[in-house]
């Protein structure tokens, strides 16, 4: 299924990637892989991940305290969020 993406999820990539980079060299390409390889799980199948709070459904990273938010609309699956655990769970509600 197709995916598009809220405008503040590259941010959030973006963000964690350069805090693991800053831990040890290439770790932030790491973490890239993991949400490339996560992204590509929800396209192939997305109500595989279970329901969350607010209508969402969230896909844990295996090796990273990340998941991925998402909601399933008809035509595509929208990517809401790529949020640390430890953030609050109502972090990226509001988005659409």
């Amino acid at each position: 299924m197709k995916l598009s993406y809220h405008k503040a999820v590259q941010h959030e990539v973006d963000a964690a990637c350069t805090w693991y980079d800053d831990r040890k060299e290439k770790l932030g390409d790491e973490f890239f892989q993991e949400v490339e390889r996560t992204l590509g799980l929800i396209a192939a199948n997305p109500q595989a991940f279970p329901l969350a709070p607010y209508g969402r459904r969230k896909a844990h990273l295996k090796r990273f305290p990340y998941a991925i938010c998402y909601r399933i609309l008809e035509d595509r699956v929208r990517i809401l969020s790529v949020r640390h655990d430890k953030r609050h769970p109502s972090y990226g509600v509001g988005r659409k």
